[in-house]
């Protein structure tokens, strides 16, 4: 994956004391350290599953502010400090947000150009403090690298009016309530759930219908992850909840009522999920019995009953018979 830094800036934006101090100039992205620190974050957020995707707001500030940009009005570090000044006020009106730094960065990714806002937080280490030979462990504030995480990050696309967005964020405890003050607060935008948010959708609703409908059957629940695999092979990811539903149901009738449960959970018609994502929610099924028995098997061992047989007996309690099994 190209990933191609074109301009970068760090600002220091703090509620608990101390001034924020907006840098007056860039990275040097030449540097080693700062290519390998921009580059791991910026692929980390474009590679993660649990990014959701937005719109911005019509009166959005930084909306406004990356158009200004785009029509070449305002440069990169005027631009920068500008979206770092709004999440300062943010900060300083709401203290229960941490202080941290605000790295905005403009990248070229598979020749597309986008813009990167990521707030760092700081994380405590442990480091030695040496006097002489007096050797000494000390605590010191870093940035998140290889064990932290940017928990508040987004990706807005270049291309004129249209800035595509897509972000990562945690909702807060701010004076009493639960905010989601990144993108509502920060960036004005309304956001969509993410691939991974979509997957989980489907899985609790795949259960819910399964215990209405059909006895709690596992084949029935292993069935459908297994359509929703193929359909994921076939389409390079792409999920359409009515071909899954006519591969997991023959009659037309609980196709139909599948399609609709899912649809009114939300869940959208068409969603590109990624192999990735799919194979992790679907690929493993699992049987929880009363007594706290687990077992786990790949979900493609229950489409036919040549590896694997599962019994449903009219108490109601469930055999499973593993056949064929080489052991390693």
């Amino acid at each position: 994956m190209a990933l191609k830094i074109q301009n970068a800036i760090l600002h220091i934006l703090r509620n608990d004391g101390p001034p924020s101090v907006f840098s007056e100039a860039e990275l040097d992205i030449d540097s080693e350290i700062c290519e390998a620190f921009i580059t791991k974050h910026v692929k980390k957020l474009i590679n993660n599953p649990a990014v959701r995707t937005a719109d911005f707001k019509h009166d959005s500030k930084i909306y406004e502010l990356l158009g200004e940009y785009q029509n070449n009005t305002r440069h990169f570090k005027e631009t920068s400090r500008a979206i770092a000044e709004k999440m300062d006020a943010i900060m300083k009106k709401y203290t229960a947000i941490p202080p941290c730094d605000m790295l905005v960065t403009r990248v070229e990714h598979n020749s597309g150009d986008y813009l990167a806002v990521l707030l760092l937080h700081y994380q405590e280490v442990y480091a030695h403090n040496s006097k002489g030979s007096d050797n000494q462990l000390t605590t010191c504030t870093a940035l998140p690298f290889n064990s932290g995480k940017v928990e508040y990050a987004c990706l807005i696309g270049l291309n004129g009016a249209a800035m595509p967005l897509s972000l990562t964020e945690k909702s807060a405890v701010i004076e009493g309530n639960t905010v989601m003050y990144f993108s509502e607060l920060f960036l004005d935008c309304e956001t969509s759930p993410s691939k991974k948010e979509q997957a989980v959708l489907i899985s609790e609703v795949t259960s819910e219908f399964v215990d209405e409908f059909c006895k709690s059957d596992p084949k029935v629940s292993a069935k459908i992850k297994t359509a929703v695999l193929d359909e994921s092979e076939v389409e390079d990811g792409f999920i359409s909840i009515d071909n899954v539903a006519g591969k997991a149901f023959e009659d037309p009738e609980m196709k139909t009522q599948y399609v609709n449960a899912l649809r009114e959970a939300g869940v959208r018609e068409d969603l590109p999920l990624g192999e990735r994502v799919v194979n992790q929610q679907f690929s493993t099924h699992k049987l929880k019995a009363e007594n706290g028995v687990e077992i786990r098997f790949p979900t493609e061992l229950a489409a036919t009953e040549d590896d694997l047989e599962i019994t449903t007996h009219p108490d109601g309690t469930v055999s499973v018979l593993f056949k064929n099994l080489r052991l390693v």
